[in-house]
């Protein structure tokens, strides 16, 4: 079997398979294997809570990679974002209501797809900015919109936009990383009564954090209560980041790529 027409990054024509004969079909099985681990080993370098659960009405359970957990995907398929558009501000009706767009393009080194003039965008109305005024809003926004444009890309690199939370589980087995630690979105009844994700969980033995206080060397974290029983793989949260991940994640972000139920 021909390494290179194995490889996922070479393309291959129909012509060139038949061309092949009887190795065809070990050639196109090899290329897909390659893919599904790839797929696979990307979602494990992710955690629980870089996925939003979605559930449609006939009770099909999906999950949606956020634009957070897209840089633990980039470097898996090697995804470089290109020709990256300036910030542009739309402003709406009331004072302090507008929305950055951007837009660039996006390939992976390892597959040689290439997607172009995907356009990213976060509005100065969502949760996640509500204590945020004046050039603190402007920057946070802007920042953001440029995360969900690189967001947009890998998810559409490595196709993670809309992923079975069986596959997650397959690719967490072993871990400690579970789907029920994924904050809920659409399809699990209003926001107020599902449940709460504020304190991380320790991905070694899926005990919940404490929090520790700040000291003169170092910030506030959350550690693992049983630390002892796992003394040789360390779990630490910094908390700053932990609360910073939940307000951003507090708010479902209608995307241009956000899945619907």
């Amino acid at each position: 079997m021909s390494d290179e027409i194995t490889r996922p990054d070479v393309p291959v024509t129909l012509s060139e398979l038949a061309n092949q004969k009887s190795e065809a079909l070990d050639n196109i099985h090899a290329r897909i294997q390659i893919l599904e681990t790839l797929r696979r080993a990307a979602i494990r370098a992710t955690s629980p809570e870089d996925w939003v659960r979605f559930r449609t009405k006939d009770g099909v359970e999906t999950a949606y990679l956020q634009d957070c957990g897209g840089q633990r995907v980039r470097d898996v398929f090697g995804i470089e974002v290109t020709e990256v558009s300036t910030p542009e501000k739309v402003s709406g009706s009331s004072a302090g209501e507008f929305v950055y767009l951007i837009r660039g393009s996006g390939h992976s080194r390892l597959t040689r797809q290439r997607v172009v003039d995907v356009e990213g965008g976060r509005s100065s109305t969502e949760d996640a900015f509500k204590d945020k005024t004046g050039p603190d809003l402007e920057y946070e926004v802007r920042k953001a919109a440029r995360a969900n444009l690189n967001g947009s890309i890998t998810r559409e690199l490595a196709g993670l936009k809309s992923v079975p939370l069986t596959d997650l589980e397959a690719a967490w087995t072993g871990t400690g990383k579970t789907v029920d630690r994924c904050p809920l979105g659409r399809g699990y009844g209003k926001r107020e009564s599902r449940p709460s994700t504020a304190v991380p969980v320790c991905e070694v033995c899926g005990t919940p954090g404490e929090l520790r206080p700040a000291t003169d060397k170092r910030g506030a974290f959350y550690g693992c209560p049983h630390w002892k029983n796992h003394k040789d793989v360390k779990w630490i949260v910094e908390a700053d980041l932990w609360e910073r991940k939940q307000r951003e994640t507090s708010t479902e972000v209608p995307t241009n790529d956000t899945p619907h139920s």
